[in-house]
């Protein structure tokens, strides 16, 4: 059983809410829009993607000040403004005409999900899960592939009948209205409640050893470099995959408009699933054996889409499955295993510090792609890269070790 305290479930249901409206829609959905963008605006694919990359690069930047604001500050406070900004950046989304004011309303986009997107969620759920912190965290971010398995169902059909502007305008009222309303659901930081987070005298001993020592010995340590190394390579990939997809199916493999937002709805369908699954496995076998495993699938999955043709696209559905469960379930494994090196009086600062970098590795990726597709004609070699970083990845994430005493402790002896 995850919990039986009310507070608790209440918190993960304002969470899950927020989670799923917000990346559900800026992350898994919006390009769904690419083709439709390149066909009325003769975009090229470096053109059509650079928007996304001004939103991962500001996103990027405005973790740190989010990560301070959240060590210091109610995160109910912080999601709420940031939920009010998200919905105001889509309401402008529909009214843009020039590539200039749409990279302009994705740099809105990208402040506001450092407000109430993966760093402030994370930083409340940690605060509250001190148990189940596996299951809980896979319960979170399963609602962002609950969106995606949703949103663009919903979208597809508002671009056949509607086109993409007033389905854009009609996100972002709705978006904006359950983000807003899901924010009633949450209380304060569980920090400031016993109740809500129940730590141990050992865990306390070390939250204020590391208090004392500072910031900077957790950054310089060998761990934090391979940490950052890993989850940077997958950030890489899975941003590169989720920005490019949409743009590789339609217009490579030639997959019939009305498919693609049923494979998508596939790929995030089992992502929900992966979410959940491997958060349950890391609770309950060795967290970095879970989360190799779980990125060793999403590399198959890339060699898998490197081969799906025009003549071929029966290879999208099995493609969309294992894509969806190992891309889902590294990206849960990766906040599993920050907070389980990591959690103390500097989370926030440095889930941000990390979220920083593996968020401009995620835009490096898809400016790379982009390049990639147009000097080669095709996403082949890309695939196959993004395939052996995978496998890298897992690789270092094995030879991770959680420590038997905090880094700080063997810093200060």
């Amino acid at each position: 059983m995850l919990t039986d305290n009310p507070k608790k479930w209440s918190v993960l249901s304002g969470l899950f809410l927020v989670y799923m409206a917000s990346n559900g829609i800026t992350l898994h959905t919006l390009p769904l829009l690419y083709p439709e963008l390149m066909e009325e605006f003769g975009w090229r694919e470096s053109e059509v993607t650079l928007p996304a990359t001004i939103f991962f690069i500001v996103g990027a930047i405005t973790s740190p000040p989010a990560g301070w604001l959240l060590d210091r500050y109610s995160s109910r406070t912080i999601i709420t403004l940031g939920s009010l900004l998200l919905s105001l950046a889509l309401l402008g989304y529909s009214n843009t005409h020039t590539l200039w004011e749409l990279v302009a309303i994705y740099a809105v986009l990208g402040i506001a999900l450092s407000l109430c997107g993966l760093v402030s969620n994370m930083v409340m759920l940690t605060s509250w899960f001190a148990e189940s912190r596996g299951r809980a965290t896979g319960i979170l971010l399963m609602a962002s592939s609950l969106g995606g398995a949703m949103f663009p169902l919903v979208v597809g059909i508002g671009l056949e009948h509607l086109g993409w502007r007033h389905t854009v305008l009609l996100s972002g009222v709705a978006v904006g209205v359950t983000m807003l309303l899901s924010a009633l659901l949450l209380l304060r930081d569980g920090r400031h409640f016993n109740e809500g987070n129940l730590q141990t005298a050992a865990d306390a001993h070390q939250n204020r050893r590391r208090s004392q020592a500072g910031l900077l010995p957790i950054v310089r340590e060998r761990r934090f470099l391979a940490v950052v190394f890993a989850t940077g390579s997958l950030w890489f990939i899975i941003i590169a995959l989720t920005q490019h997809q949409s743009i590789f199916l339609a217009r490579d493999v030639g997959l019939e408009k009305g498919l693609l937002p049923t494979v998508f709805s596939l790929f995030f369908a089992c992502s929900v699933l992966g979410k959940l699954g491997f958060g349950l496995l890391a609770d309950r076998f060795d967290l970095h054996k879970v989360m190799a495993a779980a990125t060793f699938t999403l590399a198959l999955s890339l060699l898998l889409l490197s081969e799906v043709t025009l003549t071929k696209q029966q290879l999208i559905y099995p493609y969309a499955v294992l894509a969806g469960l190992g891309f889902s379930g590294a990206f849960t494994c990766i906040q599993v295993l920050i907070a389980a090196h990591y959690a103390g009086p500097f989370y926030g600062r440095i889930l941000a510090l990390i979220v920083l970098i593996d968020t401009l590795c995620g835009a490096l990726g898809t400016r790379a792609v982009a390049f990639a597709r147009e000097w080669q004609g095709d996403y082949l070699t890309a695939l196959m890269g993004m395939s052996a970083l995978a496998c890298l990845s897992a690789l270092v994430i094995i030879k991770l070790r959680e420590p038997s005493e905090p880094a700080l402790t063997r810093l200060e002896s």
